[in-house]
């Protein structure tokens, strides 16, 4: 039960006990109150106290149960709710009301912060890793190519075959490697900016996946910070990668422009889109995207429908 009803209920039992008890000490008799309307009144007067006593009540805890439908709608994944002013001149109301934004406040703050500190140890890690496979890998691989180039020159003919598949094969791995490398840390990204990396990224997919892919950069989107460069990126790598392993699209595109003074991503292809139900699935990467726009301070919008195709709004 509410606590509301169950302070009326209390109330309702206390007013009748009072007016029992009235009517024994005033030594009223039974009859003397049937023989009249004075039991109608009587009757009334109770029922009116505790009519109006619940309206009272009702209007005093209206302020609490918003807070409690705030509560309810809360998800940290959204940020920015928050509970209302309430129109109540109760301290304690107001308290609490002050008391629950202050603590949103900071477990979104707390949320936000631990999530930049693993995003960028995670792009730091991909770094490290890049510079590894590139540095060490590959350049280990290239001596062994060199190796089996020059194994190969005064090698007899009947081992030549086998040594020049080997190198083919080595060359394989040196280019996987590398591929590894751009796809953890992009070196176009920190060499030659971010329009760049998209332009090598989306002719990148092209050629892998055979789908029609186009980038549009509008001139008016101005400079971003490098938090937002490395998020429209991995947004954009992710959005890729569905469209390769989910979509089943003939066209893509990836289009950066500014709409209402904000910077905007938005990536759309022709696919076979999914339900709303399957936007939280995890293979679909939505959850890792919308962490890495809050990361920038923007906010990561996905709508598909089946048969539709998808659209990727990333608005920083």
């Amino acid at each position: 039960m509410k606590l509301s009803r169950q302070i009326l209920a209390v109330n309702a039992v206390l007013i009748t006990a009072t007016v029992l008890a009235a009517s024994v000490v005033a030594r009223l008799r039974v009859e003397d109150v049937g023989s009249s309307r004075q039991s109608l009144v009587l009757v009334a007067a109770i029922l009116a106290t505790v009519l109006v006593n619940g309206l009272i009540l009702r209007r005093r805890f209206a302020p609490l149960e918003s807070i409690i439908d705030t509560m309810e709608r809360v998800e940290l994944s959204e940020p920015g709710v928050r509970s209302a002013m309430p129109s109540a001149d109760s301290e304690e109301v107001v308290r609490l009301h002050h008391a629950f934004n202050r603590m949103l406040d900071r477990l979104e703050l707390e949320r936000r912060q631990s999530s930049e500190a693993v995003l960028r140890a995670q792009e730091a890690e991909r770094a490290r890793l890049a510079r590894d496979l590139h540095d060490e890998a590959n350049q280990s691989l290239t001596g062994v190519l060199l190796r089996l180039r020059a194994i190969e020159h005064d090698a007899p003919d009947a081992l030549q075959a086998e040594l020049r598949a080997t190198a083919e094969a080595t060359s394989m791995a040196m280019s996987e490697l590398l591929r590894l490398a751009r796809e953890l840390r992009p070196s176009a990204l920190d060499d030659h900016g971010l329009q760049a990396a998209l332009r090598t990224q989306v002719d990148g997919f092209a050629r892998a996946t055979g789908v029609d892919a186009s980038l549009q950069v509008e001139p008016d989107v101005g400079e971003l910070g490098t938090d937002e460069q490395i998020v429209v990126y991995r947004v954009v790598q992710e959005a890729l990668n569905n469209v390769a392993e989910h979509a089943e699209a003939k066209a893509v595109s990836v289009e950066l422009r500014r709409a209402d003074g904000r910077k905007m991503l938005r990536v759309t292809d022709d696919g076979r889109g999914f339900n709303d139900a399957a936007a939280a699935a995890p293979g679909l990467g939505i959850t890792g995207m919308r962490e890495r726009a809050r990361l920038a301070g923007g906010r990561l919008r996905v709508r598909s429908r089946p048969g539709s195709g998808t659209v990727v709004e990333l608005t920083l």
